[in-house]
């Protein structure tokens, strides 16, 4: 089997995880996590996104976040900025003293159903906001600006949509200037075929693997297996939360209705990533390099169910940390 021998598992849990539910976890339960997870081994965290609190009520205390990490140079910090305003708040977070290694400032769903509800913008509106952001962030020291191409392989929304359109997106975001792409599944209705075969493609035409991550909602469990077949194409960075948590930012926030981006897409039990645990589990069953504890990733898991009052979804934590 060819795969890397190194994998990179960026947690998410406190950004996308978080963003989905719908009570505020405080900063300090949101500092212990993060403190957690550096602890287990995990160099790469997305913390929060600078989304107006209106729409994202669960970051309102994304500052005070940014600002009680862990100074550490061995751990890559990202968050997300996705209009003009966020990244002003991105540039004078970085002058106040806070470490920001990476910031998704585009997202670049292939469906133009998904661009207007989630963003309220055209494709083409889209990318000129993407690239006067990338401008901005680079002239004011950002080293790591990442795009999130996302429904590559359809939408909750929209439907079937065509992968020509997912490659034609990569190839605008490099040339924007990007430095790396997200590229996203947030209906989990990828195959593995399909995606090694995305992949295959992806890096014929960009081959640097540094430049690519890969990020699925496992929503109808093809998760871990199209993470399989990407690793297989060569891809070495994957988001994953604890419990499988995340999805849509939450329309409903500690009882009271906030905008958030409206009805959500699915009446399901598991709208999130990949499971951090399952997945770092079966990496390091497989020899692959992480870094990560795994026994260390099963107590996080039982702390995250703790502080959010319910069972989560995780094969491993379940079973070795009874």
């Amino acid at each position: 089997m060819k795969i890397p021998s190194h994998i990179t598992v960026m947690d998410i849990t406190i950004r996308d995880g978080f963003q989905n539910e719908e009570m505020f976890i405080p900063t300090e339960a949101k500092l212990w996590i993060a403190n957690q997870l550096i602890d287990a081994g995990f160099s790469s965290i997305e913390v929060g996104t600078f989304s107006h609190v209106k729409y994202v009520p669960q970051f309102k205390d994304i500052e005070e976040v940014l600002k009680g990490l862990p100074q550490r140079e061995d751990v890559e910090y990202s968050v997300l900025a996705l209009n003009t305003r966020a990244c002003e708040r991105v540039v004078k977070a970085l002058d106040s003293g806070c470490k920001i290694d990476r910031v998704l400032c585009g997202q670049l769903a292939t469906s133009e159903a998904y661009a207007k509800k989630n963003m309220n913008r055209t494709h083409e509106e889209l990318f000129a906001e993407a690239e006067a952001n990338v401008k901005f962030l680079h002239d004011h020291g950002v080293k790591k600006l990442y795009a999130n191409v996302g429904t590559i392989f359809g939408c909750p929304i929209q439907g079937e949509v065509s992968l020509e359109k997912a490659y034609e997106f990569a190839d605008r975001c490099f040339d924007i200037g990007f430095d790396e792409i997200e590229h996203s599944d947030p209906d989990g209705i990828a195959d593995p075929k399909t995606v090694f075969e995305y992949f295959s493609r992806i890096l014929d035409k960009h081959p640097d693997v540094n430049k690519h991550s890969f990020h699925v909602h496992d929503i109808r469990g093809m998760g871990m297996a199209s993470y399989l077949a990407a690793m297989q194409a060569g891809i070495g960075m994957f988001d994953t939360t604890m419990g499988g948590i995340g999805g849509q930012v939450a329309n409903i926030v500690d009882h009271v209705p906030v905008k958030g981006i409206g009805d959500y897409y699915f009446d399901t039990r598991r709208t999130g990533l990949v499971e951090s645990c399952d997945f770092v589990t079966m990496l390091n069953k497989m020899g692959i390099e992480t870094g990560i504890d795994e026994n260390k990733c099963y107590k996080i898991a039982t702390m995250v169910e703790r502080i959010l009052g319910r069972e989560l979804h995780s094969f491993t934590s379940a079973i070795r940390s009874v």
